[in-house]
């Protein structure tokens, strides 16, 4: 299985490879050691795949490395002559302060809560094709809002995203791309990908199309860190009481977001999440009910149904720039129904 890595991201998804990486687990590493030593055919790649955890873990060094090097600074301003008992109680004391101070301005670094200055929204009926100051192309889908973080192309590239968007991201490994969701919080270098997560959706999914993404768990019930690589598709799936909880009331294990990474979805030659740049809607096995939310921010319209039988309806269908009456007609045709349209409204009943 591992002589069958081929390529980074490959590495990336194994579990062991990142404990080596952060030097977290010592089984790990030494097993890694031992095993690129006996492939020097996968140097190269094993260096690749390294440096870009490195780069996707904001260049920290491994736990491990940072262990011995304050160890080192410590040894070399304690006095070893005449040590008694008690000084080795105040150095250990010494160290673990110092590596609770590294570890707690770590953590400081990786949550800092970032200001978001410029924002950019599409209405829902609306699509919007933004480029932002770094070269990087958003498309960004109805009801949807990207933050740009204060310091954007100057110190880091920041966003924040809510709704769905897609991202084709300019690449500069001195400056990692990150979006921030309700749920999570993903991490690039030069890549395309498309993320969804709707403020009172159960459900948020990033999709990778090209490249390599770091993804973060930002619920605060996990502490998952998950590495996407091309042709991957993550979704978290959370209970209506995650919806309108925040995490402090959702501690329980029953609580935790159900996690599922999975195939991106393809349909006649195209990638269903993604679909919508090119103004095709598509509904893969979705129950009227999902349907009813989409083409609620596609046509700026709201829905009802005053049957729950026809909400469970179950339609497989693509279209591509139809109004909201043909797309209706088309549902009708398939499975009957019956609407009227009243302004923006429009009833759906048996």
């Amino acid at each position: 299985m591992i002589d069958g890595y081929n390529y980074p991201e490959d590495f990336l998804m194994d579990d062991t490879f990142k404990q080596y990486c952060e030097g977290s687990n010592q089984k790990c590493v030494l097993f890694w050691e031992e095993w690129i030593a006996k492939h020097p055919e996968k140097h190269k790649t094993v260096h690749a795949a390294r440096k870009l955890y490195q780069i996707l873990s904001g260049d920290l060094k491994p736990v491990n490395q940072q262990v011995d090097y304050l160890t080192e600074q410590l040894s070399l301003k304690i006095k070893v002559k005449r040590f008694k008992p008690s000084h080795y109680a105040i150095a250990a004391s010494i160290l673990v302060i110092f590596l609770a101070g590294l570890i707690y301005l770590n953590y400081s670094k990786q949550n800092e809560v970032a200001k978001y200055t410029h924002n950019f929204v599409a209405k829902k009926g609306e699509k919007k094709k933004i480029t932002l100051p770094d070269g990087t192309l958003v498309y960004l889908n109805g009801d949807s809002k990207i933050e740009l973080g204060e310091n954007f192309d100057q110190k880091d590239r920041n966003v924040k995203l809510t709704g769905e968007a897609y991202f084709d991201v300019k690449h500069n490994v001195k400056k990692p791309f990150h979006v921030l969701t309700k749920d999570f919080r993903i991490t690039v270098l030069g890549t395309a990908f498309n993320v969804k997560s709707y403020q009172n959706e159960s459900e948020s999914a990033a999709t990778l199309v090209r490249g390599t993404i770091k993804l973060e768990d930002n619920t605060g019930l996990n502490k998952n860190t998950i590495i996407l690589k091309a042709g991957q598709k993550i979704t978290y799936h959370l209970s209506n009481d995650e919806i309108n909880q925040t995490p402090a009331l959702t501690e329980s294990a029953d609580k935790f977001p159900k996690i599922e990474v999975n195939n991106l979805t393809v349909m006649n030659k195209q990638v269903v999440e993604s679909a919508w740049t090119e103004n095709n809607i598509i509904f893969l096995n979705n129950n009227f009910e999902e349907i009813k939310e989409r083409l609620e921010r596609w046509f700026n319209v709201t829905i009802e149904f005053k049957d729950k039988e026809v909400a469970e309806y179950i339609y497989t269908a693509n279209f591509k720039n139809e109004d909201i009456l043909m797309v209706l007609h088309t549902l009708q045709d398939v499975k009957h129904f019956n609407f009227k349209q009243k302004g923006e409204l429009i009833t759906i009943t048996k």
